[in-house]
């Protein structure tokens, strides 16, 4: 087996910090009684801080420095987000602090490869953070430890793997002081130094902790870590460093969520119709936009397109301080892949889906055809989707039956026993006879014919067969 570690040191910062490059940010956790810094951003460095500095003392240095507690339930989160974006390469996935370890020597094959799936990994551009700090090893132990320490390092087989561990310091194996205090009073200060001694008389010395780590390390005991399992449902949320007024403004965060959905569906080969966005307010019940496509999709671009037409026509009832992304409902990407021989629509497709992005769905809609024979019923109205049917799909099949039809049948008046309509009607031929509907309540039994006025119009018109009285139905083109 083959494991690979990723490491990400700055992800407690990356949680608030979304890239501006003047302002000092840093983020603060509590240690012996004391407020210190944590971790903190380059321009905050520069003005001579460092993680842990008492936070008193950086306030002095820098006294506009924008602070945020360490919180490891949303560094968790996003950790799993990463997951589901990892989930494409390996599906035996484990967890740790800040750490992510992938067994990529099963599913190298499938990219052509442990360095195909290695150089793919690395420049892929869905990775929802940077990839700087890995390692690969024979022992998941091995790849977090080298991914934390060395970066960057690759070993292929256990004797390797114990040349590569033996300048490690014990400070970097374990946190446990009084496990280090015992060590450093034999003599010990390097992996190497105690892998040197014999197992039960490191035991012996220092107890049987430290064999045990070892031994995992270099594959010689049993490693067991729990596999993560991706969520069945995306959701993720942004707290947004500045407040944000105006809608179109949202568009630029938004962009983080969506890179994070895309790869979330790519890792599954899944693709969405429907995203769910809520905008939280300080005083204000949270804002609701519901984004619908034509066709599912898992492609970020597209999806930030028509987010963006949304958003013109989105009212905010205040400024935004956070934006959540959610998605419920997906399906396997190759139950949206059309036949071979299917020519593509994307163009016909991505018009129709801006035009209910900018008009909303309600304006816009399809008409299906329906199986049956009375001609107000035989059709209903739809989601536009681009090929779904032609005129034939209709209930015009019969080319006696116009496209034209009224809401509903207008009576027509009769002059000397002859319908009239802005004249007296001349019924050129007999269209059809229609009984049907007793099932329903809508029971009818009509004659249709064409008709013609003095102005030249061509007329769809019955006559009901129970009352004697007759109806204008439609207009021919």
């Amino acid at each position: 087996m083959q494991w690979l570690g990723l490491y990400f040191p700055n992800l407690p910062l990356d949680l608030f910090w979304a890239g501006e490059k003047e302002q000092p940010v840093a983020v603060t956790r509590r240690h012996q009684g004391r407020e210190i810094i944590d971790r903190c951003n380059i321009p905050a460095r520069q003005q001579g801080l460092h993680p842990g500095m008492v936070l008193n003392a950086a306030l002095v240095l820098v006294p506009g420095l924008c602070l945020h507690e360490r919180d490891r339930k949303r560094e968790q989160r996003q950790l799993e987000a990463i997951a589901a974006w990892a989930w494409r390469y390996s599906s035996r996935i484990s967890l740790d602090p800040l750490l992510l370890l992938l067994e990529v020597g099963g599913s190298a094959r499938l990219f052509g490869g442990r360095d195909a799936l290695l150089e793919q990994l690395r420049e892929d551009p869905l990775a929802p953070a940077a990839l700087e700090y890995q390692a690969l090893a024979p022992s998941p132990g091995a790849a977090a430890l080298l991914a934390r320490v060395r970066p960057g390092c690759r070993v292929e087989t256990f004797r390797e793997l114990r040349q590569t561990l033996e300048t490690i310091p014990l400070a970097q194996l374990t946190r446990n002081a009084r496990l280090l205090d015992l060590m450093r009073g034999i003599g010990l200060s390097r992996i190497g130094d105690a892998l040197s001694l014999p197992r039960p008389e490191l035991a012996r010395r220092v107890g049987p902790e430290p064999a045990l780590l070892l031994d995992r390390l270099l594959g010689r005991a049993p490693d067991p870590r729990p596999l993560w399992q991706p969520p069945e449902h995306f959701r993720q949320s942004l707290l947004l460093l500045a407040e944000i007024e105006q809608a179109p403004a949202l568009q630029f965060p938004a962009r983080r969520l969506v890179a994070a959905l895309s790869a979330f569906l790519r890792g599954r080969d899944a693709a969405t119709q429907k995203l769910r966005w809520r905008f939280l307010h300080r005083n204000a019940p949270s804002s609701l936009l519901e984004q619908g496509m034509l066709a599912p999709t898992n492609d970020s671009d597209h999806i930030l397109e028509l987010f963006r037409q949304h958003l013109e026509h989105l009212q905010l009832p205040e400024a935004v301080v956070e934006m959540v992304l959610e998605v419920d409902t997906w399906q396997a990407a190759d139950k949206t892949h059309g036949d071979l021989f299917s020519a593509p629509r994307e163009g016909e497709q991505g018009f129709l889906e801006r035009l209910c992005a900018r008009l909303g769905t309600s304006a816009v809609r399809g008409l299906q055809g329906q199986p049956d024979h009375r001609p107000e019923k035989s059709w209903a109205y739809r989601e536009p989707v681009v090929g779904a049917g032609s005129r034939e799909s209709l209930d015009v099949a019969a080319k006696e039956a116009p496209l034209w039809l009224l809401p509903q049948s207008r009576r027509l008046p009769l002059r000397n026993g002859q319908p009239w309509h802005e004249g007296r009607l001349e019924l050129r031929a007999f269209s059809r006879r229609i009984e049907t509907g007793w099932w329903d309540d809508g029971d009818i039994a009509r004659d249709y014919y064409r008709a013609t006025n003095p102005a030249g119009q061509q007329l769809w018109v019955y006559r009901d067969r129970r009352n004697g009285h007759w109806y204008l139905q439609g207009v021919f083109e």
